[in-house]
């Protein structure tokens, strides 16, 4: 089959080298391949175990603890019981790129400006040149131009937005989390390979991103000096953080197309964190192209549930309140104090930790947490 796919971050490339290895003529096209992204680049444990990407020598920062910080009331260090690891995004689309190479995808540098169904399939128009697919993948982000033609485009209270200086500075093998009052996102500051990346995630709204870039800016030079920002590198780009009710209405494919990875809406409202969601979309749409109301069920089943669970939890984490205070507050503050919070909070970071029984986790965990608070076992 002949198969377009537009957009060559993760989820549009690995899509690409496995639908190649499986024998299908596959054109990529990305108008600024390989690039970089604002994330901190986390790979979650889960993700580092299920693709063989990261088997490879691809540069990355094994992590093994984290600290969570609410404002600068309390903090907590967390030990992952399994390693997460950080990457820089322009390497793993380099690392990436080199297989699709390897696997005979055909990687075209333009951008698709307009795209039509043939009765054979697809003719796709770009800036100097048009192509001809029977299958069309839409792997172009969060604004993706598949999604907004053939689907719905993602709304307004879809969308996070994230903000990112990267820093060439040496700093230690630690991943920091800041919480903030009544702030719906938080602070990350994760070391790369060789350089380390601060940033912001948060709700796209209007005129928010000014404020949250001036956030960002003051909470690196107090932890930094002056000199950090003169030789930072600045991005910014919207993420998905589909809301409850968009999740059963969040169509993904249809006769002959697919949406994989940011353009499915496929990130977790909470963390912001995309790329075992990105990557496991990939191959999924590559199990069942054939049947494409397949590749729709399997992912709500996969993953859709868990990230609709997510959604529901959004508000009460960001603004929610437990005996009294602010609930992040309130996580910090009880991981301090019992080895099985920090135990289970481990776990939803490294990916391990599924939010669909988290519930019955924690209210399983009662008497060990109890034992824990009563006798100071930290």
């Amino acid at each position: 089959m002949q198969v377009a796919v537009v957009g060559a971050g993760p989820a549009g490339t690995w899509a690409s080298i496995l639908l190649a290895r499986l024998g299908h003529s596959v054109s990529l096209i990305d108008p600024q391949a390989p690039w970089e992204k604002p994330c901190g680049g986390g790979v979650t444990a889960k993700a580092l175990s299920k693709f063989e990407i990261f088997e490879s020598d691809l540069p990355r920062n094994p992590i093994d603890r984290m600290t969570i910080y609410f404002a600068d009331q309390s903090s907590v260090s967390i030990p992952l019981q399994q390693p997460v690891a950080v990457v820089s995004r322009r390497d793993l689309s380099q690392y990436l790129l080199r297989e699709a190479e390897k696997a005979g995808v055909s990687l075209f540098k333009t951008r698709i400006t307009h795209f039509e169904s043939t009765s054979n399939g697809w003719r796709l128009t770009a800036r100097n040149t048009s192509l001809q697919s029977e299958f069309l993948i839409g792997a172009d982000g969060a604004t993706s131009l598949v999604r907004r033609t053939l689907g719905k485009a993602l709304e307004l209270q879809d969308l996070c937005v994230t903000l990112e200086y990267f820093i060439p500075e040496k700093v230690p093998a630690h991943m920091n989390i800041f919480f903030l009052p009544a702030f719906e996102g938080y602070i990350w500051s994760f070391p790369r390979p060789d350089h380390v990346s601060y940033g912001v995630i948060s709700r796209s709204e209007p005129g928010w991103t000014s404020r949250a870039k001036t956030l960002l800016s003051n909470f690196i030079l107090a932890d930094l000096g002056t000199e950090s920002l003169v030789r930072a590198e600045f991005y910014s780009a919207p993420v998905p953080c589909l809301g409850p009710s968009s999740w059963r209405k969040n169509q993904i494919a249809g006769n002959r197309w697919a949406l994989v990875g940011d353009a499915a809406g496929l990130v977790d409202p909470i963390s912001g964190e995309g790329i075992y969601f990105a990557l496991r979309s990939a191959q999924i749409l590559a199990e069942t192209i054939e049947r494409p109301e397949d590749y729709a069920a399997k992912i709500w089943l996969e993953i859709g549930q868990e990230l609709s669970r997510a959604s529901r939890m959004y508000r009460r984490f960001y603004r929610g309140r437990f005996l009294g205070g602010d609930f992040k507050k309130r996580l910090v503050q009880f991981s301090r104090r019992s080895r099985t919070v920090r135990s289970i909070v481990g776990n939803v970071m490294a990916g391990n930790q599924s939010y669909v029984n988290l519930k019955k986790k924690l209210f399983f965990s009662i008497p060990s947490i109890g034992v824990d608070l009563i006798t100071r076992r930290t």
